[in-house]
């Protein structure tokens, strides 16, 4: 049903209408409305703030989804009857319920009848439209009803007056009276609009009637009740009323208030230091309630400011938000800023009305912003969302505040509103938000020239609030760079899964490296017809890297279960049951501790040889749980392990997944997952770490469908200490990256050297491949190219040769980036890895591919992978054919499951020396049941028997919190078909470098100490081109943290460095890694200079050097 032609129902509404509403003709020049017009403009019992629009549309109204006007220009129906000039429009009207609209909430009160008056008129192609006056109330439990209170044919040659009278008898929690009516496409116009109480009211009525929240404020004296404590004059004389009111005005609720006088500039006013009250990186919330005297005039903006003082440099100034005040009644500015760091002194402020005006001052607040609890809250409850003016922003309005002033509209159409309907949608911030309809295509969006705006080599912090009316959407916040021969470069920036039901928070990173011809940023992504909403976008400073240091942990109780009654001696003492499970105890489990929880403690006991059975489950998520809130420390590795099995699958049918789960604060983390069965017990692994303490934090298992018992026996959840397999380790480094050498000196005269003779060995490069990926755009950071030329071997290029980056659109390629990125890795013989030729997951192929039919897929496939081998034969030495199977089945879906093997064969065929790999992730953590080494061989299998050339295994090493045994455990079952694995996509994340620091070396210890692994490629390493947050080596200050110095540290280690003398033979033995290696026999008369290499071999390696 139309909400147009809905039924008005008064029983269980909360308002009672009085019949008798009529609309009536005014034809200006008229005295009839003289005494009408004498009360309406009573404005000091108005409920309706600014009735007569003399204040602008932004005080006291807001369009609902379209954009409102304020005109003082008469229209054709005449000079507005409010016998003042102004009069509000509202356009760009696209629903017939779009108009004009105010919130009541609070001030209408139970037992007072009121008058309702609005003056209206139309313009556009028709003559005459039913316009309408409608209430809208939310009750307390959120019901919603509307109530059209009048109709009336409203004309273009005219102004019609509705008149009505309204009372009620409940209270509702949010009202909202707007005008509405008038089809798509014209204009409503509007004169006044006015609510008025009949009788004497209840109580005294105010513009600003609550009393003020002063929790969490942290400004001095801030309802003036301790005189101007803390409060001084802007170059202005500063005064207090006392409690009786000052030349008969008299403060919100009766209370004192300021006054700033004798003002001979507008921005003269009232302030307040607050360098000490406020801190760096944080959101505030301003509240200040506001009046001016002395002066005539119909309204005056008044500003809230911060200013900010900053050593050798001019002051900055930080509007925060405005108002229009007048002489008759106390209003309420609000606004919000975040504030950056680099100041020395910030000091709060209000001014604005024009010379000779006092300002008068109620009450002002600040306070922080909430902070947010956990992922997948609504954006709003986000503090950490940097929105909001801010002095250094490089976006120009970011907050809309002043409409689409600044901003490029690109495929669609694009208006401010204030609030919709349908869905519900209210701002994040501020009083506004931009919708972008009518979208064209998936870029379509708005966005800023900043060409000018951007400092090179300077990281910012992206962050938009945005959302969606319509099906999930990727948003992407994109950088366009116009180089100097007219070429685009596209950068994605960041990027969030939006929905229509909250604000979502979108961040990235943007750093420049080389001057432009031309420098855009903006916001695309939902596919066509799907309204993007965007409450505010901003680009500003990244702060630096501050790091306090390692974490200080007291005593970690390494390898001490923090699981109590693990082994069920004391029946089910503290055990409980998730949901309605119930639980039990039987026998037969296992009695050897699970092997790679062994593999971390120095001493265990056997197992009891007791399981938990959990019974009678009716959802997933069931399961038998322990809290564990008082027992984690912050910053500890915690090692997971635990027998698992299930039973009585009353008739499903294959293996079900059991989870070891943990609930920090609501939110989900994996302790390990696996497949299992009725016919034998399983070992799940896995691991964790905390940086944040929780309020609750409880283990349980969960996973198989409703109605299948899960077993569980021996869980252990303990401390890891990492360190302590290093010793062991470097024993097993020593056996299979070093060779035994003998170098055999010989002088001019062909006789071996004699003892005592120093020579200097130095490895100059590494046979190991010890890499990382790159990215085009960073090639252009010579800082970047540095460190990575210094530190890497090896490279593959990060999106570069991917399909939906050399054909985003059909036919349309771009090898462009490619190409110069090769030329660069051949210029310093950096070795490439080709990644990749295809891509399983759904969301990373391109959409023209989603659309093709399989005969077409085929086809595509088939020229896809033509087309970039044979560009590229022999120049990549390794291709990842078709990225994540494990995880993803998009050709498989479309052309059969032959598909893949295909894939293989065909690379094979276009480039037979390269190596081609499978590439997935989770396979070497234990995190997902999908992607077990036990899986992950099945399938390499599985592909050799159908003739694919699999040659490598590519384990990716995104990895959470690594665990030696875990990963070594993966490593030997991987190992176990004698294909070589490479660790392709490293890198680990963490808020504390140290921390990251040590991720990084377990991860790189067990790779490099594994006879199976023959090389490893981090997954980048530059603050802003690392894909983790939190993951990166080297900061965007070019401050190489403590993760990129144990990087350093570790290549050192690997890297035989040595000065020692001949023995009595005249030969030189050691030990060595293998590479290439330059020595320096030192005579007495200078150093000479020897090269010679070392490969891989089993027996010692004897290298004649001739002098």
């Amino acid at each position: 049903m139309s909400k147009f032609t809905r039924k008005i129902k008064d029983l269980g509404n909360p308002l009672h209408i009085f019949q008798g509403w009529r609309s009536s003709s005014r034809v200006p020049g008229h005295g009839a409305e003289d005494n009408r017009k004498s009360s309406m403009m009573d404005s000091s019992k108005d409920l309706i703030t600014n009735p007569t629009f003399v204040w602008g549309s932004d005080h006291g109204w807001q369009p609902l989804c379209c954009t409102l006007s304020i005109c003082d220009t008469p229209p054709l129906c005449g000079p507005p009857p409010s016998g003042h000039q102004f009069y509000c429009v509202a356009h760009s009207r696209t629903q017939a319920w779009q108009g004009i609209a105010q919130d009541l909430s609070g001030k209408l009160k139970a037992g007072v009848e009121y008058s309702v008056e609005a003056c209206v008129s139309i313009r556009g192609p028709s003559d005459y439209s039913d316009v309408q006056a409608t209430l809208k109330t939310e009750g307390a439990d959120g019901h919603v009803s509307y109530i059209t209170l009048a109709s009336g044919k409203a004309s273009k040659d005219k102004w019609t007056v509705l008149k009505g009278k309204l009372s009620m008898t409940t209270s509702a929690a949010k009202v909202l009276i707007y005008l509405e009516g008038p089809p798509k496409g014209i204009d409503l116009l509007a004169s006044y609009f006015s609510v008025l109480p009949l009788g004497a009211e209840p109580e005294c009525a105010s513009k600003v009637e609550e009393q003020e929240d002063l929790a969490r404020n942290i400004l001095v004296n801030p309802t003036f009740d301790n005189g101007l404590q803390g409060w001084s004059g802007l170059c202005c004389k500063l005064a207090h009323s006392g409690a009786h009111g000052w030349k008969g005005v008299y403060g919100p609720r009766g209370a004192s208030f300021a006054i700033a006088t004798d003002r001979r500039e507008g921005w003269q006013g009232i302030e307040q230091d607050v360098t000490a009250l406020v801190h760096a990186n944080t959101k505030y919330a301003v509240s200040a309630v506001v009046q001016t005297s002395g002066l005539s005039h119909d309204g005056a903006d008044i500003t809230a400011s911060l200013r900010l003082e900053i050593a050798n440099s001019n002051p900055q100034y930080v509007t925060i938000g405005r108002v229009k005040a007048s002489s008759t009644e106390w209003v309420r500015l609000e606004g919000q800023f975040h504030l950056e760091s680099g100041y020395q002194r910030a000091v709060f402020y209000l001014e604005g009305p024009p010379c000779g005006a006092d300002l008068l001052v109620g009450s002002v607040t600040m306070k922080p912003v909430n902070s947010p609890h956990s992922e997948g809250q609504a954006a709003r409850k986000q503090a950490n969302a940097t929105v909001g003016p801010s002095p250094s922003d490089i976006l120009k309005n970011s907050s809309f505040a002043y409409g689409l002033q600044n901003w490029n509209v690109n495929g669609c159409k694009g208006s401010v509103c204030q609030s919709m309907e349908n869905p519900k949608v209210s701002p994040y911030s501020g009083k506004s938000f931009v919708v972008l309809s009518q979208r064209t295509d998936s870029w379509s969006g708005m966005g800023q020239i900043t060409t000018d705006r951007i400092e090179l080599e300077t990281m910012y912090d992206v962050v938009a609030i945005v959302r969606v009316s319509g099906p999930n959407s990727d948003v992407r916040a994109t950088l366009n760079v116009q180089e100097a021969d007219n070429s685009n470069r596209y950068v994605t920036l960041g990027s969030v899964q939006a929905n229509n039901q909250e604000w979502k928070q979108l961040q990235g990173k943007l750093i420049l490296l080389k001057a432009p011809k031309k420098a855009s940023v903006y916001l695309e992504g939902p596919s066509t017809g799907t309204d993007l909403l965007v409450d505010s976008f901003s680009i500003t400073p990244a702060q630096g890297t501050v790091c306090p240091g390692p974490p200080f942990i007291e005593d970690p109780k390494f390898g001490i279960n923090i699981i109590e009654n693990s082994n069920l001696l004391e029946g089910l003492k503290g055990w409980y049951a998730q949901g309605s499970t119930r639980l039990s105890i039987a026998p037969g489990a296992p009695t050897l501790v699970p092997p790679t929880a062994a593999a971390s403690l120095p001493y265990h006991d056997r197992l009891s040889g007791s399981c938990i059975i959990a019974s009678n489950r009716t959802q997933w998520w069931e399961g038998p749980a322990q809290t564990i809130t008082d027992k984690l420390q912050l910053f500890v590795p915690y090692q997971v392990a635990a027998w698992v099995r299930v039973q009585r699958q009353r008739g499903k049918t294959g293996p079900q997944k059991v989870n070891i789960a943990l609930g920090i604060d609501g939110k989900w983390v994996t302790g390990g997952e696996i497949e299992a069965d009725d016919q034998s017990w399983k070992e799940t692994v896995g691991s964790f770490r905390l940086e944040k303490k929780p309020d609750n934090a409880i283990v349980y298992a969960q996973g198989p469908e409703p109605g299948v018992d899960i077993m569980i026996a021996g869980l252990q959840i303990f401390a890891a200490d990492r360190s302590a397999r290093f010793a062991t380790l470097r024993s097993r480094t020593d056996k299979i990256r070093k060779r035994e050498v003998v170098l055999k000196l010989t002088g001019g005269n062909r006789q071996p050297l004699p003892p005592n003779i120093h020579v200097r060995v130095q490895q100059t490069t590494r046979s190991f491949p010890l890499g990382s990926c790159i990215n085009r755009w960073s090639l252009d950071n010579s800082s970047y190219v540095k460190f990575f030329l210094e530190n890497f071997n090896w490279a593959v290029f990060e999106n570069e040769i991917k399909w939906g980056w050399t054909e985003p659109e059909r036919g349309k390629f771009n090898y462009k980036d490619a190409d110069e990125m090769l030329q660069f890795c051949l210029r310093h013989n950096i070795p490439m890895r080709g990644h990749c030729i295809f891509w399983e997951a759904e969301h990373c192929n391109q959409g023209w591919l989603k659309t093709l039919s399989s005969l077409e897929l085929s086809e595509a496939v088939q020229n896809r992978g033509v087309d970039l081998l044979s560009r590229y034969q022999g120049k990549f030495l390794h291709y990842d054919v078709n990225n994540e199977m494990l995880h993803g089945s998009f050709f498989r879906d479309r052309l059969g499951p032959d598909i893949w093997a295909h894939m293989f064969k065909l690379a094979h065929q276009f480039d037979p020396q390269a190596r081609l790999f499978v590439n997935d992730y989770h396979v070497e953590d234990g995190e997902d049941g999908n992607s077990s080494p036990e899986k992950y061989l099945a399938q390499i299998q599985g592909l050799l028997k159908q003739g694919a050339s699999v040659g490598g295994i590519g384990v990716q090493g995104h990895v959470e919190t690594p665990v030696g045994p875990i990963l070594c455990d993966a490593f030997d079952k991987l190992s176990s078909i004698n294909i070589p694995i490479w660790l392709t996509e490293v890198d680990v994340g963490s808020t504390n470098e140290y921390i990251r620091a040590d991720d990084l070396e377990v991860i790189l210890r067990e790779g490099f100490a594994h006879p199976g692994v023959e090389g490893m490629m981090l997954w980048g390493f530059w603050e802003g081109a690392a894909s983790r947050e939190n993951g990166h080596l080297v900061d965007s200050t070019k401050r190489v943290n403590a993760a990129g110095q144990r990087l350093i540290a570790l290549r050192e280690e690997w890297t035989t460095s040595f000065t020692a003398p001949t023995n009595e033979s005249g030969q030189l033995v050691f030990r060595g890694f293998l590479g290439d290696y330059d020595a320096f026999v030192d005579l007495g008369q200078g150093e000479v200079p020897l090269h010679f290499k070392v490969p891989k071999g089993y027996d010692p390696l004897v290298v004649n050097l001739y002098l």
